[in-house]
């Protein structure tokens, strides 16, 4: 009999977020919700149940209230809930609430351990990995797809082109990505019946895990203030649409005179060519990818680049890693960006990618050499193998982090939003190396040196056999269309398109034009887009200097993906959808009117 376990997380409502300015946590006293993605868990862990048999648990790390979402959680199917409630555990960071939940996890010897890929109130993805970790379980994140054959997972799990296959034994800690399931809809009576099922209570001293490793005091990362953002808005000139070739004739006036259509060479921090010398917790890390094509990622280059600047305040050197020999031949490149140094990880077991692998195979060197820091992107992979690292290391993490700066100790500040991006919280870390991941797209690439060169090191350490095994990769991404990532000019679809179809001419209107396309996240649920195409909260921020949003509504967690638009000309059909708020051109008309004569001025303007 298969046992699950899944765990959720209870969110406060955006609406009604509240801050604690003394302990710089958010209050959870008012009106909660699962997150979305723990509920995709509760689904897909009530499909393998039905289909395999066996028993799932849903368990939470909670105050009081939090029962309410556990009882939730058992009018879905679940069999029945553990509360872990203990004023011990209150302001616990994502390592100190693995801890809790592994200690739990370990002695009740789950097969299958199910969460959400993220938490919608800070975007964290990092406790499921820490889990897996702790457990020495196999792990595979942003899982879209799953079966069990019998003692093996096998998975597709979303990667930044597409999507992996993968396979694991079990036991195995999985998260949910949003399309794995859908939600349960509560069928009558189940809320009451699920109050007559079993609900355990344990505290602190019922785990007999040890409190220094919990709440405040076992976090390795802390809040030191919160800073509210305010949502920009701009002065939209709103055109009249009802003639649609004047319409077009006006917008490319108005592009034209506020210089939108014109390239504009950015003032880019020139890349100095001398060699730093290495320091012990000084020098600056930075974690190095390949795309399937084995090409150096635009994400690691603008790593780089910030690398570059702390490198130098620091009095170390900035170091270029990661996995494969093959990263030597990319030496000048990485030179180019800052690097002093360049460490290549080469093992056997390291190709193909697993998370288990990767923070093994860096575990060692990272406590041998003492960085200062060690910056990660925020990729799939990043935020896979990344947090693995933090748990076997017991180091702090601050995922999904928009900026790094120093204070006036030199200690990292990593800028973290939550909520959709109206909070921005620095985040510092008790903890060497202090580790963050960065969101790709919010950082400056710098001016690359044409003269600079770096030391190349070839690192083989000891790695142990994976507990997971990739098995192929796939690429989702149109290569007829021009790649998002450091698109100047970026066409973006909301639900307003229609569908597949309204997806195919704008991808026309965009080739046409020279544009990437990206989507907002109900495009990419309901399939029409692939997810790697997804801006806002839960996708990635971008920076062009001319955006389309055609049918776009301009909710929070689509424009906060959009804070670095230079210039947002919007066409919906309704004059008070939000996107007006934001763009700087509107007009309120069908797309598929306007669409035709705009890709035809566009064309002749920019021949």
């Amino acid at each position: 009999m298969f046992k699950f376990a899944v765990c959720i997380k209870q969110i406060p409502l955006i609406e009604e977020a509240n801050f604690d300015a003394a302990t710089k946590t958010i209050k959870r006293d008012g009106p909660n919700v699962i997150s979305a993605f723990d509920l995709r868990a509760i689904s897909l862990a009530a499909e393998l149940k039905a289909k395999h048999g066996g028993e799932a648990t849903v368990v939470t790390m909670g105050p009081p209230q939090a029962r309410d979402a556990l009882i939730d959680a058992l009018a879905m199917g679940m069999d029945k809930a553990v509360h872990l409630s203990d004023r011990t555990f209150a302001g616990s960071d994502t390592l100190a609430t693995a801890r809790v939940l592994a200690t739990w996890l370990k002695r009740e010897k789950f097969d299958l351990v199910l969460l959400g890929k993220y938490s919608l109130d800070a975007e964290t993805g990092q406790v499921g990995p820490e889990i897996a970790e702790l457990l020495g379980a196999a792990q595979i994140t942003g899982v879209r797809k799953l079966a069990i054959d019998g003692t093996t997972v096998r998975a597709e799990r979303e990667s930044d082109e597409g999507y992996d296959e993968v396979e694991a034994a079990l036991p195995v800690v999985i998260t949910c990505a949003e399309r794995v399931a859908q939600p349960i809809r509560v069928k009558p009576g189940a809320a009451d019946e699920a109050k007559n099922k079993p609900l355990a209570v344990l505290s602190a001293g019922n785990l007999g895990a040890d409190p220094r490793k919990m709440g405040v005091a076992g976090s390795p990362t802390w809040v030191e203030e919160i800073r509210f953002i305010e949502t920009p808005k701009s002065t939209c000139k709103m055109i009249d649409a009802s003639d649609p070739e004047r319409a077009a004739t006006a917008v490319i006036a108005e592009l034209d005179g506020s210089g939108a259509l014109a390239e504009r060479p950015h003032a880019r921090r020139k890349i100095g060519d001398t060699v730093r010398e290495g320091a012990t917790r000084r020098d600056v890390w930075i974690a190095c990818e390949t795309d399937l094509e084995g090409r150096i990622t635009r994400g690691t280059l603008e790593l780089l680049s910030a690398g570059d600047e702390l490198a130098s305040k620091l009095g170390g050197a900035l170091v270029a890693i990661g996995f494969g020999a093959s990263l030597a031949k990319h030496g000048g490149l990485l030179a180019s960006y800052g690097a002093d140094k360049i460490i290549a990880i080469d093992h056997p077991a390291l190709e193909p990618y697993t998370p288990e692998a990767a923070a093994d195979a860096i575990a060692s060197l990272v406590s041998e050499r003492e960085p200062w820091g060690l910056i990660l992107g925020a990729t799939e992979r990043g935020r896979d193998w990344g947090p693995r690292l933090a748990a076997r290391l017991g180091l702090g993490l601050t995922g999904d982090a928009i900026a790094i700066e120093l204070d006036g100790e030199n200690r990292m500040v990593a800028l973290k939003p939550a909520f959709g991006g109206n909070i921005v919280a620095p985040i510092f870390s008790k903890t060497y190396p202090q580790m963050a991941t960065v969101r790709q797209g919010v950082l400056e690439l710098a001016d690359p040196s044409e003269t600079k060169v770096a030391a190349i090191e070839i690192v083989r350490p000891d790695v142990a056999a994976p507990r997971s095994k990739l098995v192929a990769q796939h690429s989702l991404l149109d290569t007829s269309l021009r790649s998002l990532e450091g698109a100047q000019v970026v066409v973006g679809v909301g639900v307003g398109i229609g569908g597949p179809e309204g997806v195919a001419k704008v991808s026309e209107f965009a080739r046409a034009i020279g544009a990437a396309l990206c989507a907002t996240r109900r495009v990419t649920d309901q399939g029409w887009v692939p997810r790697q195409l997804q801006v806002g909260l839960t996708g990635k921020s971008i920076d062009p200097r001319l955006y389309f949003a055609l049918g776009v509504r301009g909710a929070a967690n689509h424009t906060c993906g959009l804070k670095r638009a230079q210039t947002i000309v919007a066409v919906n059909n309704d004059p008070e959808a939000p996107i007006f708020e934001r763009a700087n051109i509107g007009l309120v008309a069908d797309w598929a009117t306007i669409l035709p004569p705009l890709k035809d001025a566009l064309q002749r303007r920019l021949a």
